[in-house]
């Protein structure tokens, strides 16, 4: 990859930025904007395999201990998604800062989205984001400019040349941001969403519209920052982040059905139900909360103090640390639902059906360079005169908001061209980021990092800065002009709207961009409603599919526990033919095919487990405890529990199923001749298979015996004393059975006996039963 320089003329009083990748100078990911985000890179299809196919074709497997296809935490450069799972896998992301301290990078960043990472401290989130920086630099950078009154980078990084001649680590860690390649998720886990209403130029459009241009603000508009609780369930993330192209959107959004008025002009006649002619877009940037949750330090009745969930209010410089980044956000709304509902309380049903927001955080340490005055210049005046001075928790001595561009584009389904439709800018916000999370803290709510908090629609004072349909068609009543002499009152089925924001010029490095927050439009779906309906369009491909066993015989320990497994998990599957010996060495490599003897191929087999993995081939896996393993962590949220979660009953559970396997072994020896070459003939030869059940039997028995001055057990009927089966039991159970076929008397194993009468009855063993 070539270098590119990262500077540009509006920014001299920056030293030259120069990176060994090739960075466009209009890109909005630029060497100092690193942004943070979630991507998965799943792979493309695999192909249909026949159970006639050659073996050849079955045996190529790709392995990874990152699976391509789950969210992980990732940072945007140039025009390549950068995987931070691989680079602190690889160590680049250790020794930070010497003030930094108790973080773990690779625990931070295998996580499948950024929550770890915002509960760290703003230093934190400093030196990483200084440490990928130099990884991308070509030569080290030196800002002689020390005017950082907001500790948002160190004024030097060092160049980093470990990523950029690892070229292994470069291919694997760096995809091309492409919507095909690359899918977006969440970047966090969203506890709670607020949404306020902070530009003047908005409420006092929506003012004039509703109330008439003398009330056009509430009274207490200007005293405090209002917003409402919103519903997080339904924020989701465009899931493209370029704006490369007119004939994609980034996601989609439904349109809502609910209670609208029968006649606007006379609400006493009632509602009727049916879905929004009235949808819009609502144009605004929304910031994440990061950091350690406010909440008090209190004593306990032993005097010991710990932490509760009580809250305390924050000040200004609380605050500001709080704030992690920015996003674009589209609070899509049904304003004919909104007018009907809205009294007394507010928007409810009107809102809480979609939020659309940009896939990466912009950090605020990459948006300081573009501070700015608000399109209010200042709250208030000293002399009494103009705008009410706020309350002193309110007070901020840096007020001011970013030199943010926003614009909205508008493509309906008839067109391949977009109109934009709205060019606005967060410096009308009359109450600041700042101003929102304190006010918001001031009565003790604990804020939780992954909190997000959106602006309310920010428009500016001309038409054409409105920053939704609402305002720009003043109400419904006039049309918006798109190109190709289309018009629009409200938005349609199929529109495509796209929002963008970026910043540029003043002392920043260049353009320092969000990407798109982009979504179409989908038809209603009338109540009643199939719940399906439409649902296999965001469902996302399953990643393992077509599971196999094979096996020659239905009694042999692995098939009866892959089939115990396979049952408890829900997970259907095909039982097909064995492969011999012959067949696995010519095909996965070993003892060459010709070396071995003609009878043997015939008499031996490998039993298996195969199923398709997304586009890396067929995985085969031969062995028991490496198989309930694998079908536990792929299927963690169905059917049961094969291994406990927790710790100490996890250890137990494996426990004995080593031990179990240890006697399996046994068994195995005599079966394959290991006895009578030892010495041992007839029942001599199965002593040490009834050893290892005696101490079997001795390490669970204890599980199961009565509790003191009663008759009851003091747990559950299986393994370990759960109420419910495990790996354990899934072991145990063929073992039983076997060893019986070589004349072991069961009955001298009590325990065993009864959690084996537990398991026939239990449906996992039922449904997996050799015939």
């Amino acid at each position: 990859m070539k270098s590119s320089s990262s500077s540009s003329s509006s920014t001299s009083s920056l030293p030259s930025l120069s990176s060994w990748l090739d960075i466009p100078p209009d890109c909005d990911f630029g060497l100092l904007n690193v942004p943070f985000g979630v991507c998965s890179f799943p792979p493309p299809p695999s192909p249909v395999l026949d159970d006639a196919a050659a073996p050849e074709r079955e045996r190529v497997v790709v392995v990874s201990t990152i699976d391509p296809s789950s969210p992980r935490c990732c940072t945007a450069m140039g025009n390549v998604v950068v995987d931070l799972h691989l680079l602190a896998e690889a160590g680049l992301l250790d020794d930070l800062d010497d003030d930094v301290d108790d973080f773990h990078p690779r625990v931070v960043f295998s996580m499948p989205n950024l929550d770890s990472f915002l509960r760290c401290e703003r230093r934190t989130w400093i030196a990483v984001r200084d440490r990928l920086i130099g990884l991308f630099l070509l030569h080290d950078y030196d800002d002689d400019d020390d005017d950082d009154d907001f500790r948002t980078t160190t004024t030097k990084i060092k160049a980093d040349d470990r990523l950029r001649t690892n070229h292994p680590l470069r291919d694997a860690a760096l995809r091309p941001m492409s919507s095909a390649v690359v899918r977006h998720h969440v970047p966090c886990t969203i506890g709670d969403y607020t949404d306020f209403y902070s530009s003047r130029e908005h409420a006092t459009n929506v003012g004039v519209m509703f109330r008439g241009k003398d009330d056009a603000l509430q009274p207490n508009w200007l005293h405090v920052p209002i917003g409402y609780h919103g519903r997080s369930s339904s924020i989701d993330v465009s899931s493209s982040s370029t704006t490369t192209t007119t004939t994609t959107a980034g996601g989609v959004v439904r349109r809502p059905c609910g209670q609208v008025m029968i006649d606007p002009a006379d609400p006493k006649r009632g509602s009727k139900y049916g879905p929004t002619r009235s949808l819009d877009f609502e144009l605004e940037v929304a910031f994440v909360v990061g950091g350690r949750t406010n909440v008090e330090r209190v004593v306990g009745d032993g005097g010991e103090y710990h932490y509760d969930t009580i809250g305390r209010p924050m000040n200004a410089e609380e605050a500001k640390d709080r704030i992690f980044g920015y996003v674009l956000m589209n609070d899509w709304s049904a304003r004919d639902v909104q007018k009907w509902e809205y009294v007394p309380l507010g928007p409810f049903t009107s809102k809480n059906f979609a939020t659309t927001i940009s896939p990466w955080i912009v950090t605020t340490m990459a948006l300081e360079p573009y501070r700015c005055a608000t399109s209010a210049a200042e709250q208030g005046n000293r002399d009494g005169s103009g705008d009410p001075v706020p309350l002193e928790y309110l007070s901020d001595p840096d007020y001011g908001s970013y030199d943010v561009n926003l614009s909205v584009s508008l493509r309906p389904s008839s067109s391949s061209v977009s109109t934009v439709v709205c060019r606005s800018n967060l410096r009308h916000m009359y109450w600041s980021s700042v101003q929102q999370l304190v006010h918001h803290s001031v009565t003790g709510c604990p804020m939780r990092a992954g909190d997000l908090l959106g602006s309310g629609t920010i428009s500016g004072s001309e038409r054409g800065s409105f920053g939704s349909m609402l305002e720009l068609s003043w109400g419904g009543t006039r049309d918006v002009d798109l190109d190709g002499g289309v018009g629009r009152r409200f938005l349609e089925d199929g529109d495509v709207v796209m929002m963008e924001g970026w910043c540029e010029g003043g002392r920043g490095p260049g353009r320092v961009g969000f990407g798109a927050c982009s979504a179409r439009i989908l038809p209603a779906v009338p109540f009643p409603c199939d719940s399906r309906e439409g649902g296999e369009e965001r469902q996302p491909p399953r990643r393992y599919t077509r599971f196999r066993l094979r096996d020659a015989s239905p009694t042999s320990t692995f098939a009866w526990r892959a089939r115990i497994a396979l049952t408890a998990k829900g997970v259907p599957y095909e039982t097909i033919g064995p492969i011999s010996l012959e067949e696995r060495c010519r095909t996965e490599g070993g003892v060459c095919a010709s070396s071995i003897t003609d009878d043997a191929p015939t008499r031996r087999t490998t039993p298996a487990l195969e199923f398709v993995d997304g586009g890396n081939g067929v995985v085969r896996i031969t062995q028991s405890h490496a198989m309930v393993d694998f079908l536990e962590s792929a299927f963690p949220n169905r059917g049961g529990l094969l291994i406990p979660p927790d710790p100490v009953a996890r250890a137990k559970v494996w426990e004995a199923a080593e031990a179990i396997d240890s006697v399996v072994q046994e068994i195995a020896d005599i079966v394959g001749g290991a006895g009578e070459r030892a010495g041992m003939t007839g029942s001599s030869s199965i002593c040490p298979v009834e050893d290892g059940l005696s101490r079997l039997e001795a390490l669970l028995a204890p599980y199961h015996a009565p509790q003191e001055g009663t008759r009851s057990a003091v747990g559950g009927p299986f393994t370990i004393g759960t109420h419910g089966p495990n790996i354990a039991d899934v072991c145990l159970v063929p073992l039983l059975h076997n060893a019986r076929g070589y004349g072991i008397d069961s009955s001298l194993y009590p325990t065993l006996t009864s959690i084996e009468m537990a398991c026939t009855h239990h449906p996992w063993f039922r449904g997996a039963a050799p015939e």
